[in-house]
């Protein structure tokens, strides 16, 4: 994650990652702000999930680790604990959900 999540007073994600046009169209459809999939990929658990993808979500330890890192920023953004993200061989984002 960004050590500098801060920019004009928002919180913003590196946005160095690539989505497939569905993983695009998922990550706006649910309005999952960019930080939080960087997140993912940075604090959450990965589980191998068939071929060579990948999942990555938050557990209560991984949550709060990052709660940790954030401080007082991640105040009313819980909500996004519960998204998770699936990544393809090629590091390509393919989709964007939440755990139900």
């Amino acid at each position: 994650m960004d050590k500098t999540p801060f920019v004009n007073g928002m919180i913003s994600g590196r946005g160095d990652l690539r989505f497939s046009r569905h993983g695009h169209r998922r990550q706006a459809q649910r309005s999952v702000p960019q930080f939080i999939i960087d997140a993912l990929i940075d604090f959450g658990d990965e589980r191998f999930v068939g071929g060579a993808c990948r999942s990555y979500s938050f557990t209560k330890a991984t949550w709060k680790t990052f709660a940790g890192y954030m401080g007082p920023a991640i105040a009313g953004h819980e909500r996004f604990r519960n998204v998770y993200i699936v990544v393809a061989e090629d590091s390509s984002i393919i989709t964007v959900a939440w755990r139900h």
